[in-house]
């Protein structure tokens, strides 16, 4: 026993405290408070020992040292509850952390209750025991109950179930409302073979369910179809745990994960990687044509180039020119071929402005009436409120004029047939079913109001086989001879250059709409008006008698050039290998005033022998022809100081057009380079 000071009859209490004190567990306090409130520690049993890990004569002496084992925040809950209870005269009890003298962690519990003295004066008696054992246990349990349930109601895309042997859910959180639309007190009380499992399956569900409780079947995991409130299914991978809780037996809890979102994603995803694999086809199919087609471009330049020189030759002969003539205009076709299959594998540079579509609708549609037969009737429907677009006109032309020139062709009884153009604002991106071109663009950077053009008629339709090919070049639905299968793969190629969208929709007997959607372009000062090209139209003849060193591996080529710049008073000196023109260059035996170069040749191209001849003639006007003027192209030639680039196959019209402007450019050293020239 420790007592401090006092009276005989205050021994007497102390004693009777003694006494009470070994009958419980932890220590007896007694605090003195006199009528102003002032109080003190009067009185502490040995208990103390246990609880704080320091004896009743260090506590009695300073007293600060149990409370200052509390936290900050614990001593202000304690000190302000006990002065409360003390102002109001009532029972008091609290629970607070601490760390001993020992450093363990624990648990404490007071309980006191004042006694007003006939002096005014208030005497506690304070019962201070360790709960730690009890307060965690409790703890653990409250968590285990509260945590988990705010956790999983915290994630609406699971739902967890709880339920017993016998199947009656005894939790349902927020993710079970929304995957099956149960309320939870719709839920709770009711069997889970009700609630979500399909007719067809409670019995073989029940009796696996049994068999698992006696350990002869595993639980039910894996991917189901349950059923919702409405009747409706769903998929969900579902994952049983079994638990014991020591209050209330067995309990299994099932945790469904929502499929529906991931399947939508894998659904986007296999649509993605169709799209990416129907877009490497025609990227690959586009690379094998363009190939051709640039190799063609040369056979085609010498075809059409000695074709001209024969016609000039046959004036005097009618027969001869007439035939010349047809293998002209069978070039021209050639030519043309060429020039859609190089816009199919996008080969060709787009000259883009901002302009109204209806300029090109109205182009094409004087281009349709002298084409499309008698009978079909053409209607055309033009919103003048359409917006502008960034586009070439040129090649949106060949889009309508292709997708016309189908429609009418799919008209079975072309007397009753109808073709009709529409143009008008469209609001928002495309429909979630078009096709955005190139697929790996986001359709959520649209402009909010945008343009549609719809191709529609009432010929035969197409059923599904034909729509899933309908791009792919070279695959036409027409006999053989009457088509090449590029108009819609060249439609698809441009439409892909102008990242817009196009939806078809189409059904046997029922004709076929296009629907091709373009973003709106904001129209700025000066735009909408097609610009001046320099240089284009012929003007009058340079000086004849220039020294031009041309250089072309194809020796077609080079003796075509030959003639033709000694034709039109030049004096040509003509190589066909790069190397040995450099080296009668550089050995002083060719003089020359300007240089035509083609772009691929073997051992040097055009653009490194350009730099090369102007390590010797920095001022030199030079000039590259190529079947394929890609934008890497003209990159090089600019940085190289080529100030003409020249497209295969030419009619020798645009190579003289071109020797012009460099003779002129011959005399005025300091003009700027014309990089309007360039097509």
């Amino acid at each position: 026993m420790s007592v401090n000071q006092g009276s005989a009859q205050a021994l007497g209490e102390f004693a009777q405290l003694d006494a009470f004190a070994q009958l419980v567990q932890g220590a007896l306090l007694r605090y003195d408070f006199d009528a102003k409130g002032q109080g003190a520690l009067v009185y502490i049993s040995e208990g103390c020992m246990d609880l704080w890990g320091v004896d009743a004569r260090t506590i009695l002496a300073h007293e600060a040292v149990i409370w200052l084992m509390a936290p900050r925040e614990q001593r202000r809950l304690l000190r302000g509850g006990f002065r409360e209870a003390t102002r109001r005269g009532a029972p008091w009890a609290h629970e607070w952390r601490i760390v001993d003298a020992q450093g363990r962690h624990k648990w404490l519990r007071g309980m006191g209750k004042p006694r007003p003295q006939p002096d005014g004066r208030v005497h506690w008696t304070v019962l201070v025991s360790d709960v730690t054992d009890s307060v965690r246990a409790r703890s653990l349990d409250l968590a285990s109950d509260d945590r988990f349930r705010r956790i999983f109601d915290s994630m609406p895309s699971i739902a967890v179930q709880a339920y017993g042997p016998d199947m009656i859910v005894r939790y349902w959180n927020k993710g079970s409302e929304r995957v099956y639309g149960y309320r939870a007190d719709e839920a709770i009380g009711r069997s889970m073979l009700e609630l979500v499992i399909p007719p067809a399956l409670r019995g073989s569900f029940d009796r696996n369910h049994q068999r698992t409780l006696d350990g002869r079947a595993t639980l039910n995991t894996g991917v189901h179809w349950l059923l919702r409130k409405d009747g409706s299914s769903v998929e969900v991978h579902a994952s049983e745990i079994i638990t014991e809780h020591p209050e209330r037996g067995v309990e299994i809890f099932c945790i469904d994960f929502d499929l529906t979102e991931r399947r939508k994603v894998e659904d986007q995803r296999l649509a993605l990687e169709a799209q990416l694999r129907e877009s490497q086809k025609l990227e690959a199919l586009g690379t094998l044509a363009g190939g051709v087609a640039h190799d063609f471009n040369n056979i085609l330049a010498a075809i059409l180039g000695n074709a001209h020189l024969a016609l000039d030759d046959a004036r005097e002969m009618p027969a001869v020119a007439e035939s010349v003539g047809e293998i002209l205009k069978a070039g021209a076709r050639a030519k043309e071929l060429v020039r859609r299959i190089l816009a199919f594998s996008r080969r060709q540079a787009l000259q883009r402005r901002v302009m109204p579509l209806q300029s090109v609708v109205d182009e094409s549609v004087r281009l349709l009436r002298a084409t499309i037969p008698k009978g079909v009737e053409l209607r055309v429907l033009c919103d003048p409120d359409t917006p502008y677009v960034l586009a070439d006109p040129t090649q949106l032309q060949q889009v309508l004029l292709n997708l016309c020139t189908n429609a009418w062709q799919a008209m079975p009884e072309r007397s009753r047939g109808c073709l009709q153009i529409e143009l008008q604002p469209h609001a928002g991106p495309p429909p979630a079913t078009a096709c955005v071109l190139p697929a790996q663009g986001p359709a959520e950077d649209w402009p909010a109001l945008n343009v549609r053009l719809s191709v529609s008629d009432n010929g035969v339709g197409m059923d599904e086989a034909t729509m899933a090919r309908l791009f792919e070049p070279f695959f036409t639905t027409k006999p053989p001879g009457e088509g090449t299968g590029l108009g819609l793969a060249v439609v698809h190629g441009i439409l892909r250059d102008h990242q817009a969208a196009v939806q078809v929709r189409s059904r046997p007997g029922e004709g076929t709409v296009f629907d091709l959607y373009f973003r709106a372009a904001a129209l700025q000062a000066g735009e909408g008006e097609a610009p001046a090209v320099p240089g284009t139209a012929r003007t009058t003849p340079a000086a004849r008698g220039t020294r031009i060193l041309y250089v072309d591996d194809d020796e077609l080529i080079a003796d075509l050039m030959q003639r033709l710049l000694r034709r039109a008073g030049h004096e040509p000196r003509v190589f066909t290998s790069p190397i040995e023109a450099l080296r009668a260059v550089r050995g002083g035996e060719v003089d020359y005033e300007l240089a035509i170069l083609d772009y691929s040749m073997p051992g040097m191209n055009g653009v490194e022998l350009v730099r090369a001849l102007r390590e010797r003639h920095p001022g030199i006007a030079a000039a590259i022809t190529s079947g394929y003027l890609s934008a890497e192209l003209r990159r090089e030639a600019l940085a190289a100081g080529v100030t003409e680039l020249i497209d295969k196959p030419n009619t020798g019209e645009d190579l003289l057009e071109a020797i012009d402007r460099l003779i002129e450019r011959l005399h005025q050293p300091c003009a700027p380079d014309p990089v309007g020239h360039w097509p």
